[in-house]
């Protein structure tokens, strides 16, 4: 396992966005330190109580300037912030059940989540955005 490294190739191109998934980076890279030195159970729910907080703060951010551009896809982007977010809940829930067991294959999750979004997801909206200048 290793901590993410922001990357230039993560940048959408518009500083709010930029700053909150640098925000979401640190965040993850905090569930993984309490992963990786087996720290207690409090101690990464607190970690993925406060992600999932920022995540939804970020969330609706990132809806509300696609909206005020009108993106014809966020209906479809919004879709995948619910699907998410259904995940996140699951294995939250999983980990009060399952504790240790999962918690590498939870911080895997978020590692591939957050760089597939950006990357794949949040790069669609990225051009039409920027030339919207939102």
């Amino acid at each position: 396992m290793l901590l993410i490294k922001w990357r230039d190739s993560y940048s959408v191109g518009i500083d709010q966005i930029d700053q909150e998934h640098k925000k979401l980076v640190e965040l993850i890279n905090e569930v993984f330190i309490v992963v990786r030195d087996k720290g207690h159970a409090e101690t990464l729910n607190s970690a993925v109580d406060t992600l999932v907080e920022y995540t939804g703060y970020h969330f609706a951010a990132e809806e509300k300037a696609m909206e005020e551009a009108r993106y014809p896809d966020l209906d479809k982007h919004r879709e995948e912030h619910q699907r998410l977010e259904k995940e996140v809940v699951g294995f939250q829930q999983r980990l009060a059940v399952e504790g240790d067991a999962i918690r590498t294959e939870f911080y895997h999750f978020l590692r591939d989540w957050l760089i597939h979004h950006i990357v794949e997801c949040d790069m669609l909206y990225s051009a039409y955005l920027v030339k919207q200048a939102v």
